[in-house]
């Protein structure tokens, strides 16, 4: 079964908000910027946003004018 990116970006929005609830520490780059879930999940939001927008577009693009 293949992953379309909307449930990849689901999956990783969910884990992202697990880690927040979960207060995981985990750093995402490096020890300057210090990275954590609470500041990757809005962007990860975006991109899934964006990503949905896109589709409907492309749906929007190829539907018949009535």
């Amino acid at each position: 079964m293949s992953l379309t990116t909307e449930q990849g970006l689901q999956i990783l929005i969910d884990w992202l908000q697990d880690n927040i609830d979960c207060e995981t520490t985990i750093i995402f780059d490096n020890d300057d910027d210090l990275t954590h879930s609470a500041v990757l999940l809005p962007c990860i939001e975006q991109a899934l946003a964006d990503v949905r927008d896109m589709r409907h577009l492309k749906l929007l693009q190829h539907s018949p004018l009535k």
